[in-house]
């Protein structure tokens, strides 16, 4: 950090190191339209609640930097997001509670103003980029300066819309894609250019589309009351996306898991969800068992099943995240068998299997949980 006296006698700071990671603005389309055409208190009401629903959600993974009237621009230091699909499922579910807010708030009006009548025109665009960013500050007053930052505000005035009539949408710059490490398809590839700025390359997803499927998708979740094999749990002192990360992440898994090696399997679309599969070599390596995804919803559960040789075991597993009141996520493990057997040797394997499995399981979530704080406390200092 350097100190520089200006002419008004107050120090200027800034940071001469810049910063490398990831730059995100939610913002709120329609909204000018909206406004001129609705009553002006109701109006602001309304963004309100919306935009608190917004950073509800991205300062979850993100730091908000600020406010820029009906848009939310934030950014995350490139150690605190390391699988790269969990920006993207972040953004699918602001939207989705976006979408959701909506909704509730259009059923629970009983005014005829138009304000509210015309919430259902406002809809949301994401753009994200990867990139350097300096963060300066003025007496109190803290900016993010850089040529990186200027490109992602620059972004929000680009030919999406008109070239393919999508209202909401999730851009990607091409840098921060591959810094994401995914091939995704039914990607909008397009350039835009933006005068003393180098040509962009961006990737956008229909979050229309994406609404619609997230919505549609058939429900695979094993309760715990339905748990019939074991079910264990464990307190993780961080937020839903960051636990999420540290429990479905092969490579973060396998910093945690014993005697097992995770690798992932196949990627439908360039990304995990249902069909998508990971593999888990055990003890020496020479067995490895397939975990095919059944249900996947992002920050709040994923089940699946697995199978050796081809042959299923039967089982289904449901790993559930729910938030706390402190902030942090209490982590299921909620497993059921559903086998063709007796139901004398059923009850008997399902005891045997508990007995086997259920405490080393847990001691394995445990130490996920530390490791999880210790990442997440080193990253949010990375903020400071």
């Amino acid at each position: 950090m350097r100190e520089k006296y200006n002419h008004d006698q107050k120090y200027l700071k800034m940071s001469t190191i810049p910063q490398h990671g990831y730059l995100i603005i939610a913002d709120i389309s329609g909204y000018t339209s909206f406004v001129a055409r609705t009553e002006l208190e109701h109006s602001h009401e309304i963004l309100s609640d919306l935009l608190s629903t917004i950073c509800e959600k991205i300062e979850s993974l993100f730091m908000i930097h600020k406010l820029e009237g009906d848009a939310v621009f934030a950014y995350a230091p490139e150690s605190k997001i390391t699988r790269g699909e969990t920006l993207l499922e972040l953004i699918e579910l602001t939207y989705v509670a976006f979408r959701d807010k909506q909704v509730s708030m259009k059923r629970a009006t009983t005014r005829t103003c138009r304000a509210c009548q015309n919430i259902p025109s406002l809809d949301l665009k994401f753009i994200a980029h990867y990139g350097d960013y300096i963060i300066q500050q003025v007496r109190d007053i803290k900016e993010m300066v850089g040529s990186d930052v200027n490109l992602v505000h620059r972004l929000l005035k680009n030919h999406v819309s008109e070239a393919t009539g999508w209202r909401a949408y999730a851009m990607l710059t091409e840098r921060c894609l591959e810094h994401m490490q995914l091939n995704l398809k039914d990607m909008y590839e397009q350039v835009e250019s933006y005068e003393h700025l180098p040509e962009v390359k961006t990737f956008s997803l229909d979050l229309h589309k994406r609404y619609k499927e997230i919505v549609e998708e058939r429900r695979v979740f094993v309760d715990k009351d339905d748990a019939d094999a074991f079910v264990v749990f464990c307190d993780f002192n961080v937020p839903p996306p960051v636990a999420w990360d540290w429990i479905q992440d092969p490579t973060k898994r396998n910093q945690w898991v014993r005697d097992m090696v995770w690798s992932s399997g196949d990627r439908p679309k360039g990304r995990t969800g249902i069909g998508a599969s990971n593999h888990c070599a055990h003890g020496s390596g020479k067995t490895s068992s397939l975990h095919v995804v059944l249900d996947w919803r992002p920050f709040e559960y994923s089940t699946h099943d697995s199978s050796l040789w081809g042959i299923k075991f039967g089982d289904k597993v449901t790993r559930r995240f729910e938030p706390l009141a402190n902030g942090g996520t209490r982590v299921y493990e909620i497993i059921k068998l559903e086998l063709p057997l007796p139901r004398p040797l059923l009850r008997m394997l399902r005891k045997t299997f508990a007995k086997l499995f259920a405490k080393q399981e847990e001691e394995m979530l445990q130490t996920a949980a530390r490791l999880a704080e210790e990442d997440y406390a080193k990253s949010k200092g990375e903020l400071q």
